[in-house]
């Protein structure tokens, strides 16, 4: 599966969008008491961090302290102790007046926006704010419920707490969690939900496969019934057809090998020795099956070795070879490449 970048997320589809609001703006206050709230609020930050702070600078709705902030920064850096706290002082003062011109126009923008994230079906378009709400709502919330709570529907995002990070990051305010951490938090749990998915998908593709499973578990169970069968612990077999004598290759090396690979009716799925061309990679590129067995052999070996899908490519559909597939290899060491 591939994974989505917290990025892909943040990238807001926005087109000619009219600011025509006013009124004033309350914030809720940051909580961050639940597992939901921390996500809800990082996921706020994030959304205000990565690209919407930009698209309002490039509007002129506001102007983004970043710019001010690195010219001060590099100044700080080279400047004495004295000249420190004189350049901090400035740059805060600054901030302030920056923040304090920005707070007008912000709150009409905001305003509208948090009209549109709670407004759930109703249909509105009479701010930016309100439009960009209605994306985050109708669109990034959904799937992003979706990706984070897929094991549990009753779950999905505390909209005051996405609002109070986005608030708290446009406005340059004190964050109850860093930008940093932030990204950091919503990637992870992100990363975490989708191997979750994944896993509860290739549980149910086992009772679509279970055939192939048990096919493979029988034929590698008679297997190691062979005198000149190895069975090392992790489920790998082989048989030494050739021995080497040479260097046995470690998992930073590269390798050059023949190979010939089939399914267990036989079906040849890749083969360099029909293509007369060893292929070359580092030991670690290929499955796990091929790693542990490279780092078992003396170059000049000659093995055929039998990989139980674990160790192969598990519930992944290959095209010939099949979800939960046993393979067979015959592979050839020539040579550790330096």
């Amino acid at each position: 599966m591939k994974k989505i970048k917290l990025s892909a997320l943040c990238a807001f589809a926005i087109g000619s969008l009219l600011l025509v609001s006013c009124g004033n703006n309350s914030t809720p206050k940051a909580s961050l008491k639940t597992e939901v709230d921390s996500i809800s609020y990082a996921y706020g930050v994030n959304l205000a961090d990565q690209g919407l702070m930009q698209y309002l600078e490039q509007l002129g709705v506001v102007e983004n302290a970043s710019n001010l902030e690195y010219e001060y920064q590099m100044r700080i850096a080279s400047a004495d102790s004295t000249e420190r706290v004189a350049l901090q002082k400035e740059l805060k003062s600054k901030v302030d007046s920056l923040n304090k011109a920005n707070a007008p126009k912000l709150d009409e923008f905001l305003k509208g926006l948090k009209e549109a994230v709670n407004a759930g079906d109703k249909k509105a378009s009479y701010i930016q704010g309100l439009s960009i709400g209605n994306q985050i709502s109708q669109q990034m919330l959904p799937q992003f419920n979706s990706i984070i709570f897929a094991a549990d529907t009753t779950q999905k995002i505390n909209t005051d707490q996405l609002i109070a990070g986005l608030v708290g990051t446009l406005k340059n305010g004190e964050l109850a969690m860093s930008k940093t951490d932030a990204g950091t938090f919503v990637q992870n749990k992100m990363e975490a939900a989708q191997a979750q998915s994944q896993q509860m998908n290739e549980e149910n593709l086992k009772g679509e496969y279970a055939g192939a499973i048990e096919e493979g578990e029988n034929f590698l169970a008679e297997n190691a019934k062979r005198e000149e069968v190895e069975v090392l612990p992790s489920g790998l077999q082989y048989e030494i057809i050739k021995k080497g004598s040479g260097a046995i290759p470690t998992q930073n090396d590269q390798v050059k090998v023949h190979y010939h690979g089939t399914l267990l009716d036989g079906t040849v799925f890749d083969s360099s020795v029909e293509r007369n061309e060893p292929a070359v990679f580092g030991v670690t590129q290929v499955i796990p099956g091929w790693t542990e067995a490279l780092q078992l052999m003396p170059v000049g070996s000659k093995w055929k070795v039998y990989i139980p899908y674990s160790l192969a490519y598990g519930a992944e559909d290959r095209g010939t070879i099949k979800p939960f597939s046993t393979l067979i290899f015959d592979v050839e060491l020539l040579s550790i490449e330096r």
